[in-house]
Formats: structure tokens, C-alpha cells, sequence
């Protein structure tokens, strides 16, 4: 009976066998250290959707229709676009890193789209219930047939359509992350530039957010010292002009 041919592998001497081993199944470079290109993510760009207010963040000035579309979810029927059209999407805020600082903005970065994750998917029993700025006159009426009935904590639940709409608008919570976040919160946050001892107050990186309305940022309950506010070279919306009033000339006295 014929033996099947063994691995002429095991007939080399063992220093040769070490030698092929470490050869062909060594850890492979995954090419993922390469060095970032210069100025990258020194400038993050914040897009919403006009009608939706769903969010994206890109270090590019246009969007990528293909990457960029990953980051909307799908929370229902008719909640996700097949594409990303111009019309729609504009950039509301622009979030400048100072140069050569890229590895903090791309630190940034992250923080923000796991934020808006975290916002689509671990919402809590809460966000099933309407708010009042979203009741019918349906609503209305079956909130005052349920109080005539003694049951006075009656809420209107959402639809699945429209808890879809709602998971979708998240302008509020991204302008309160990037809030968040330019202040230091969170572990890692690589915006602290340097830990004092306990007590003393921490040292942040100066960032400067533009924005195309300026009233977006009064989503955020408040912002840190570190973060200058400026608007686009052609905004959206400005609500208060700041107007510059010249100074009155000197009068010259006349001699008597």
C-alpha cells in the first residue's frame, strides 16, 4: 500500500525549517503607519441636511459620496439617501486646529462620530415619546380625552416613521458634542495639552469653530475658554451686526 508523500518540509535541517517558518507566516505590515499627509485634520467640516438635520463630519471641504454616505444610518424606510445630493448638504460649521496640531483634530474626529453613534443607537425609553412642539391636534385631543378619564401622565408615543425622523435630526446633539469635546471630556482627549495637579485648571488647545448661522451654537449649554467663535465669509444668518461706531472728532477750540 503507497504511503501519501510527506512535506519534504520536515526532511530540511531544523535551523532551515525555522528560517521558511518565519518566512512565509510572519505578521504582515498592514500598511496602517503610514505618516498622514501634511495639514491632515488640522480642519474638520460639519454638514447637515437642510430638511432632515442629519450630520456628517469630513476633513475635506466637498463631500465624498461614496465614504461620507457610510455615515448615515439606516433608521427606517425612506430615512437613508441613495445619494448624497448638493442641494441638500451644506457645511453649518468648520472646526480649525492650529498647524501642525492634525493628530489632535483627527482625535476630535473620532470622538465625534463615535458621539453620533452612540446618539442613533442607545437612545433610551424616553426618545419614544413625543415632545410638545411635535403634538397633533389628534394628539391634543386624545391627551385632553385621557385627562377627563383621570389619567393625567398620558403621552403620545411615535410612530415608527417618525421616531425614524427623529433619530435622523441630530444638528442638536452634534453641536453639543463638539461643545463637549473642545472642552476635554472624555479619556484620551488629546485637546488637554498638558494635566496640572489636582485642583489647578487644565490646559487646552486653542481652537477657533466657524459657523453659518451663529445662532447654531446656542445648542450647547456652554463652551470652553479655549474655543474662538468667527463666521463663514458669506453666512447663512447673522443675528446681531456688530456695528463699529466711529469715534467723534475733537473740536477745535476758537479763540475768543
Amino acid at each position: 500500500m503507497n504511503t501519501a508523500p510527506t512535506s519534504r518540509l520536515g526532511q530540511l535541517p531544523s535551523y532551515v525549517r525555522i528560517w521558511v517558518r518565519h518566512g512565509h507566516f510572519g505578521k504582515k505590515g498592514t500598511g496602517r503607519n503610514f505618516p498622514a499627509p501634511e495639514g491632515h485634520g488640522e480642519d474638520i467640516w460639519v454638514y447637515g441636511h437642510r430638511r432632515t438635520a442629519q450630520i456628517i463630519y469630513s476633513f475635506d471641504k466637498t463631500l465624498n459620496g461614496f465614504h461620507d454616505l457610510k455615515q448615515l444610518p439606516f433608521n427606517g424606510k425612506k430615512t437613508k439617501p441613495a445619494k448624497l445630493r448638493k442641494d441638500y448638504w451644506s457645511p453649518f460649521a468648520h472646526i480649525s486646529f492650529p498647524a501642525g496640531k492634525g493628530s489632535i483634530g483627527r482625535s476630535v474626529f473620532q470622538k465625534l462620530r463615535e458621539l453620533k453613534h452612540l446618539h442613533e443607537v442607545a437612545w433610551d425609553n424616553e426618545f419614544r415619546y413625543k415632545r410638545p412642539e411635535e403634538y397633533t391636534a389628534a394628539d391634543r385631543k386624545r391627551i385632553a380625552e385621557e385627562e377627563e378619564k383621570g389619567n393625567k401622565n398620558y403621552r403620545p408615543i411615535r410612530t415608527k416613521e417618525e421616531r425614524g425622523i427623529a433619530l435622523n435630526a441630530q444638528k442638536p446633539n452634534s453641536i453639543a458634542d463638539i461643545a463637549s469635546v473642545l472642552s476635554g471630556a472624555g479619556r484620551g482627549n488629546k485637546i488637554v495639552v498638558s494635566e496640572e495637579a489636582e485642583g489647578a485648571e487644565r490646559k487646552l488647545l486653542d481652537v477657533k469653530v466657524s459657523w453659518a448661522n451663529d445662532q447654531d451654537k446656542q445648542y450647547a449649554q456652554e463652551w470652553s475658554g479655549n474655543v474662538t467663535h468667527g463666521l463663514f465669509e458669506k453666512p447663512t444668518y447673522v443675528s446681531k451686526l456688530e456695528e463699529k461706531v466711529a469715534e467723534p472728532e475733537p473740536v477745535a477750540e476758537t479763540s475768543s
